[in-house]
C-alpha cells in the first residue's frame, strides 16, 4: 500500500490478455459477488497488451470491490471490455444510487470519501486514488460517469506499449 501512495508508480509490463486478467479478478473475488448477477462483455479481437499484472488487477479489484459496495445487494454487476486502434477499455458498471455530480470531480483524490456515505460505508478514500495512479502510470486514465442508479467507471490502457523492458522481455522469450 505504501508503494502505491506515491506519485510515482514503478511498473513492470508484459505482454498479457485482459479478459484473462479480469476473469482472474473475479474469481478472486467470488465471496463477496455471491449472489450477484456479474455479467462480462468482452468485445470481439480483444488483443493482448502490455500492462503490469499485479497492479492493474489491484485496480480492477477494488473498482469491483467498489461496485459491490455501492449498490444493493440485488442488482447486477456489467464489467465491458472493447478495444479501438488506441487503447483497450474495461468498463464496470454498477446500479446502486450514484455519485452526485459535484463530487465526481473529487473521488480519484486521496483520502476523499463522499459526506454522504462517509458513516454508512467505511474506507479510507485511498482505493480510487490507488487504481487511478495505477492507470496514470500505464499512460491509461480511469475515468467515471455516474447519474442515478447507474455509475460506470472506465478503465483506459494503450494498446501498445513502447517501453524497453517490453522489447527486452519480448526478445528474450523468442
Amino acid at each position: 500500500m505504501a508503494r502505491l501512495d506515491t506519485e510515482h508508480i514503478e511498473i513492470n509490463p508484459e505482454i498479457s490478455d485482459i479478459l484473462e486478467t479480469v476473469h482472474e479478478v473475479v474469481h478472486s473475488l467470488r465471496t463477496e459477488l455471491e449472489g450477484r448477477h456479474l455479467e462480462i462483455s468482452p468485445a470481439e479481437g480483444i488483443r493482448k497488451s502490455a500492462f503490469d499484472r499485479r497492479l492493474l488487477k489491484l485496480a480492477i479489484k477494488q473498482l469491483i470491490d467498489n461496485a459491490v459496495k455501492y449498490s444493493p445487494a440485488g442488482t447486477p454487476l456489467e464489467i465491458r471490455i472493447h478495444q479501438d486502434e488506441k487503447a483497450i477499455h474495461v468498463d464496470i458498471t454498477d446500479h446502486g444510487k450514484g455519485i452526485p455530480e459535484r463530487e465526481q470531480s473529487r473521488i480519484f483524490e486521496r483520502f476523499y470519501t463522499s459526506p454522504s456515505i462517509r458513516q454508512q460505508i467505511p474506507g479510507s478514500g485511498l482505493g480510487l486514488s490507488i487504481a487511478h495512479s495505477i492507470l496514470l502510470a500505464h499512460h491509461g486514465d480511469l475515468m467515471v460517469t455516474s447519474q442515478s442508479g447507474r455509475t460506470t467507471f472506465q478503465l483506459i490502457l494503450p494498446a501498445e506499449y513502447s517501453g524497453e523492458q517490453i522489447e527486452r522481455r519480448t526478445n528474450s522469450s523468442n
